[in-house]
């Protein structure tokens, strides 16, 4: 079904700026695309409440037929996730209620993360030389994977040993953490899931499973913080790290080399940026999506390769 035969979309996304306001969603185009894409298993969804109900049972069988259209059900999600409307404003929006709101988020968060969980997304080592811009595969021709680490504000919880474990020294403050993994040529290629606050850059790249992807030969870029050389070295990889300051003695190739790997660490900069653009993040997160909480953040990862190119000077 096109977009122009969906009212919610001509009411709302009227142009390619207004549908990057609600979805983040570079344009109408990419957005039809990406629905028709997930829309023939999204009419089998058995919405949270009626999961929460069913217990054992061994077959569940679809929701019936919901009053909200499926496009709708996508655009709330999208309006509550990447606009950052409050429930209460959207209910208010779609003349349905906040408790059928937030049944929708917590279905389409968990939905969208089983549909774009099962789609590989990390790269070969052909993939990422065929993709790499030609004046970086000359100084860094085995680059596999950019890391960075990010963290996400969330509501105190009551449990005092929780809060321990939640909290965060470096922004003082309760968080979640999660690892982000960008390819040289700009695309997300891994996400880690959410990790309490207080783990080292070390510790999460260590269970997030990413070093079971690399190969002997692999090089991996993050910043000084990664003490992970032993880690990768097991597996036969390396670790470079972007120079803080240029020495004067270098040569012009070293010049140019050391400024071309500069760049690439903005990279995974520029994307963990458009991560926290989805204005969900903008305030702490309550505690009552801590169960999607998960599942909202790998999908904003994901989402961010809908969102075009990431454009550096070569």
């Amino acid at each position: 079904m096109s977009l122009e035969k969906q009212t919610i979309v001509n009411r709302f996304c009227v142009s390619d700026q207004t549908i990057r306001y609600y979805t983040k969603f570079p344009s109408q185009e990419v957005f039809q695309v990406f629905w028709e894409s997930i829309c023939p298993s999204a009419s089998n969804l058995v919405y949270w409440t009626k999961a929460q109900r069913m217990g054992h049972e061994a077959f569940p069988s679809p929701s019936p037929a919901q009053k909200i259209q499926l496009i709708k059900k996508l655009f709330i999600y999208c309006c509550r996730v990447a606009a950052g409307l409050r429930e209460q404003v959207i209910s208010d929006i779609f003349g349905v209620s906040v408790a059928a709101v937030s049944r929708t988020i917590i279905t389409w968060a968990n939905y969208l993360f089983f549909v774009l969980g099962s789609v590989p997304i990390w790269m070969s080592r052909q993939q990422i030389g065929f993709s790499m811009p030609e004046n970086y595969r000359l100084f860094s021709p085995n680059l596999r994977v950019i890391l960075d680490c990010t963290e996400i504000r969330c509501e105190s919880p009551t449990s005092l040993t929780l809060h321990s474990e939640i909290f965060s020294s470096y922004k003082s403050t309760t968080t979640f953490k999660g690892l982000v993994g960008v390819a040289p040529c700009g695309a997300v290629t891994f996400i880690s899931q959410l990790y309490t606050g207080s783990i080292s850059d070390k510790e999460i790249t260590k269970k997030s499973g990413i070093l079971d992807l690399l190969e002997p030969g692999d090089v991996v870029m993050a910043d000084k913080g990664f003490t992970i050389e032993d880690m990768l070295c097991s597996v036969g990889a390396r670790l470079i790290i972007p120079p803080f300051k240029f020495a004067k003695q270098f040569s012009k190739q070293d010049c140019e080399k050391t400024q071309a790997i500069a760049r690439l660490r903005i990279l995974v900069e520029r994307v963990i940026r458009r991560v926290k653009e989805n204005h969900i993040w903008d305030s702490v997160v309550p505690l009552t999506l801590s169960g999607s909480i998960n599942q909202i953040w790998h999908n904003c990862c994901f989402m961010v390769n809908y969102q075009g190119p990431m454009f550096l000077e070569q």
